[in-house]
């Protein structure tokens, strides 16, 4: 049994970003890296910050989400996000932008495991709740896979987390050609809710096949 003292260490909480000096404002903004029919999808920019808080800033959107994505959240989070990718230029986290007035309505994103899991990579996203039920995601997340395995060539897995009670993210896994491979049982605890957490995976010969 813990110690009381060890309880408070216990309580989950939200890992805190680590600092990065913030994007200069006046750089251009990026240009699309993937077009697609209902969205495109580009690198961050600090002029995002405003758009990113409103799409973001909803329980709905929160709820499925790790606790490093702040709920509520506030424009400094949009910043303090904005920093921490525009930090990692090799590994980029994209936004999901509407296609005719390219205000962030999402994100997307990849990072990399390590050690012998190096060559595998784990996706996540998000969108905001006035974007949902318009099929935005599943041109989205087919189209950021075919670009993940097309720019890392030694990537040869790709790995997703869905929390239980997510099943429209777990369908629209499926449906980009993941396969569900396992679920661990009781992992997840949030806002006092204890869950189980899917396992979702899709290997590069399967996605070339």
């Amino acid at each position: 049994m813990p110690r009381p003292s060890d309880q408070a260490a216990l309580k989950p909480g939200p890992p805190a970003l680590p600092n990065f000096p913030p994007l200069d404002p006046t750089t251009p903004i990026p240009p699309p890296v993937i077009t697609l029919t209902k969205s495109h999808l580009r690198l961050v920019h600090p002029s995002d910050a405003p758009a990113m808080t409103r799409a973001a800033n909803s329980p709905a959107v929160a709820k499925y989400m790790t606790n490093r994505f702040a709920s509520p959240y506030t424009i400094e989070d949009a910043y303090r996000w904005i920093a921490f990718a525009s930090a990692f230029k090799v590994l980029p986290n994209m936004n999901i932008c509407d296609p005719t007035t390219d205000t962030c309505i999402g994100g997307i994103g990849i990072k990399t495991k390590e050690d012998v899991e190096a060559r595998c990579f784990e996706i996540g996203y998000w969108l905001g709740e006035e974007s949902w039920g318009k099929g935005i995601m599943s041109e989205v997340v087919p189209a950021y896979v075919k670009w993940v395995f097309e720019t890392f060539p030694e990537v040869i897995r790709l790995e997703a987390v869905v929390f239980e009670g997510n099943d429209a993210s777990a369908r629209l896994l499926k449906k980009a050609g993941f396969v569900h491979e396992g679920t661990r049982r009781k992992a997840g605890v949030k806002a006092g809710r204890v869950f189980d957490i899917m396992m979702f995976g899709l290997l590069r010969e399967a996605w070339c096949a």
